[in-house]
This record gives C-alpha cells, structure tokens and sequence, in this order.
C-alpha cells in the first residue's frame, strides 16, 4: 500500500496521507513523508486527508503529530483526518490549536474526500 499519495475526486487533487494499521514506528515514517510531500506544493494549495485508523500510538506520539501539523499547515487550502479512535481524539483535540483551522475529523475516507471537494480553487 502506498502511504502517501496523490489523487483527483470530483476534480479535485487531494494528498492522503495514509496511517492504516501502522506500528508506532511506521506512523512517526508515515507522518515525515507526508510532510514532505506536502512540502512539495505551493503555499495554502493542499487539500490533505490524514487517515490514522488503527493506527497505534506510542511514546512521543503527540509531540509527532504537533511537528506534522507544524510543518504541514503553511501549505493546507483544508485538512480532514480519518479513523480517530477515543485515545486519538484526545491527542487530536490536545494539537488542535497547532492544525491548521479547517482541520476537521471524520469516520470515513469518502466523508472526507466529499467535503475537501468543496474548497474552491
């Protein structure tokens, strides 16, 4: 499975960064490639998906997701995250004032994609 990739919905590009099922020591791997792939994109143009399903945490886990929401918030237009569990919506609300504002969780993949669909170029 490739972690971190680009796709088009609804004419829309969106970078989904992909945490499904990772270890602790994948996440921290997955979390640093897409923030440079994020990187990559011109200021305020990305449309971000961060799916964390089942993801497991370990320590230092919040201090990594507030460096990938540092790094990554110069380049987000919108930012939605997938698949928190009741552990990561604490960690998520705890970074929150560290995400970029439009930061917002969903259950699912496609409730996501239909709503980063709606930013405007």
């Amino acid at each position: 499975m490739e972690r971190v990739r680009s796709e088009t919905f609804k004419g829309k590009r969106l970078i989904i960064v992909d945490g499904t099922d990772v270890t602790s020591e994948q996440y921290t791997d997955v979390l640093r490639a897409g923030a440079l792939a994020v990187a990559q994109e011109p200021f305020g143009s990305v449309r971000l998906v961060t799916v964390v399903t089942r993801a497991r945490y370990g320590r230092g886990a919040a201090d990594n997701i507030k460096t990938y929401s540092k790094a990554i918030k110069p380049y987000l237009k919108a930012s939605a995250v997938v698949g928190l569990s009741p552990l990561q919506q604490v960690i998520f609300w705890a970074i929150k004032p560290f995400a970029h504002r439009t930061v917002t969780a969903f259950a699912t993949l496609d409730e996501a994609r239909e709503w980063l669909a709606t930013f405007g170029d």
